[in-house]
């Protein structure tokens, strides 16, 4: 009787024991906690569509194509308010008709882009995320001409859009949609710049 006593003692407290357990543990197979959501150093990889318009819209196509990879760091200054700013590289495409001399293109425009962003942003709750996201690129090796008509491979483009953003429960990654006005300077020609994108955090 003492023995199944104590063998119901052991498993009521194995019982006990492996229910507390499994209600502090939020993870996968292998321990890691997939709860809190990390921000700080990052990469994010984006490639969407590049919608042209303008005069130089009249000799190419209306949309090109565009992919960019960015490292960048977020900070949580509230729980309702994050500040991230990121820098990128990346390349745009577009088939142009350079054939006509009114033509702004001189070949079909693949710069490469360079640019730097900032982006303050509105934390719905933990996971979901709206904000602003503003900055600059240049434009690089890629000739058309500016508005007076002279052939240069540089070319600054400053935009603005609205950035929305959910962090998943793999912990380190997050996905998003980015939509954004570009204007190109010195240039007859603006675009729209749509793009999903996939982030990964690092937590430090």
């Amino acid at each position: 009787m003492k023995k199944l006593l104590v063998i119901l003692l052991l498993l009521g407290a194995s019982v006990l024991w492996a229910a507390e357990a499994e209600e502090e543990t939020v993870g996968d197979a292998s321990g890691n906690d997939l709860e809190p959501v990390l921000k700080g150093l990052s990469s994010t990889m984006s490639g969407g569509m590049f919608v042209i318009f303008g005069n130089a819209a009249d000799y190419s196509d209306p949309i090109g194509s565009v992919v960019n990879l960015a490292f960048g760091y977020d900070i949580q200054i509230v729980d309702a308010f994050s500040l991230g700013i990121h820098g990128k590289f990346g390349i745009l495409q577009l088939n142009t008709d350079s054939s006509l001399s009114v033509s702004p293109w001189v070949e079909d425009y693949a710069p490469v882009l360079a640019g730097l962003s900032i982006s303050p942003t509105y934390c719905i709750n933990k996971r979901w995320e709206i904000g602003l996201d503003v900055g600059a690129d240049f434009l690089l090796m890629g000739k058309a001409k500016d508005v007076d008509g002279k052939e240069t491979d540089m070319f600054i483009m400053i935009g603005a859009g609205i950035d929305a953003e959910y962090y998943t429960f793999t912990r380190h990654f997050s996905i998003g949609m980015t939509v954004k006005f570009d204007y190109i300077l010195s240039f007859d020609g603006m675009g729209l710049t749509v793009m999903p994108y996939m982030k990964y955090s690092f937590g430090i």
